[in-house]
């Protein structure tokens, strides 16, 4: 016999049920652990490898000064410190960016990455954050005949799952891209190389970046993700679904709500529709109310009216305070 913890007498066959249960939930806990571990070891890898590939870009004279990293996402020159940058700097680099793409391999890659990033979102650790998103969708659009089919379009960019709106599928028509696709059902696609709309019928009225930006180790690139995805929507009522780790909007020396929000009202994203600040991640839906002036119609042509050392929004710093990181986002 054994006691339970008020103190009541169980059978021997009650105490071995209750120890594997709590076996099994030390053994959930552990796995949940290391899933975040290799999550945030990937992620900070690929911030680093960005950060040595763009040293070495800026220093180039072929005049290509593009390139990509692991994420797949280019990256382009920046301009500027050419000059300071010595043979032995170079050196370093190109030994820290063998080192760095080693550790990932023996990690299990960009396709292990995404098999935890997978069991990240499974139920059993709170599911996909697609669910945040559908009554956002059905508050802004109240008239919609549910039964009539397929009615709205829906970019998923970066999917780990192509079933993340097959309950909605009478009324929602989802297009799912990845770079490194975990399902056959997902296409192989990086959004930065994915063909433009050149008709109203070929645009989108979601695009989802869930998790997406904030992979990008390159701050010019995430601007740029965010700047292409309004060549996607249907200006006027087309959504923009971000979300981000928390830790980057409300832990970041350069970047907070506000400055967020100001960013995307210089894109065209002047309505943001809802917002929510969860315990790990913060969801965002903006709406493309205008197009941005300077990319109404030359970006759908990849260019902008700025030069190309002109920044909307540099790296700035807005909270110098210890214990902060250094996400940001920069705006071309």
């Amino acid at each position: 016999m054994a006691l339970t913890p008020t103190g009541a007498e169980t059978t021997s066959s009650t105490s071995s049920l209750l120890t594997i249960k709590s076996s099994k939930s030390v053994s959930r806990k552990k796995s949940s652990m290391a899933t975040a571990q290799l999550i945030r070891r990937y992620h900070t890898l690929n911030k680093e490898l960005s950060q040595c590939l763009a040293r070495i870009d800026q220093c180039s004279n072929n005049g290509a000064g593009e390139a990509k990293n692991e994420t797949g996402y280019h990256r382009h020159k920046q301009g500027g410190a050419g000059q300071r940058y010595s043979a032995q700097q170079k050196a370093n680099d190109l030994a820290r960016i063998a080192a760095i793409r080693q550790e990932m391999d023996d990690l299990g890659g960009l396709d292990m990455y995404q098999k935890a990033s997978t069991l990240g979102q499974s139920k059993q650790r709170g599911g996909d954050s697609s669910k945040w998103l559908i009554p956002v969708i059905e508050s802004c659009h109240p008239q919609l005949d549910k039964k009539a089919g397929n009615s709205l379009r829906l970019l998923d960019i970066g999917a780990l799952s192509p079933h993340n709106y097959q309950k909605y599928s009478s009324w929602i028509k989802v297009t799912p891209i990845d770079l490194n696709p975990q399902d056959p059902l997902i296409t192989k696609m990086d959004f930065l190389e994915m063909p433009i709309p050149t008709s109203k019928d070929e645009l989108f009225d979601v695009v989802c970046l869930s998790l997406v930006v904030n992979f990008v180790g390159d701050p010019i690139q995430r601007g740029e993700i965010l700047r292409h995805s309004v060549r996607f929507l249907v200006p006027g009522t087309g959504l923009l679904y971000l979300v981000l780790p928390l830790p980057c909007i409300d832990n970041s020396r350069y970047m907070d709500h506000e400055l967020l929000v100001e960013m995307m009202a210089a894109l065209g994203y002047t309505t943001l529709v809802s917002h929510h600040l969860a315990k790990k991640l913060a969801y965002y839906a903006f709406r493309l109310d205008s197009v941005f002036p300077g990319d109404k119609d030359s970006s759908r042509k990849g260019s902008n009216k700025k030069g190309a050392n002109q920044l909307m929004f540099p790296k700035k710093m807005r909270h110098d305070k210890p214990n902060r990181n250094n996400f940001c986002i920069v705006l071309a």
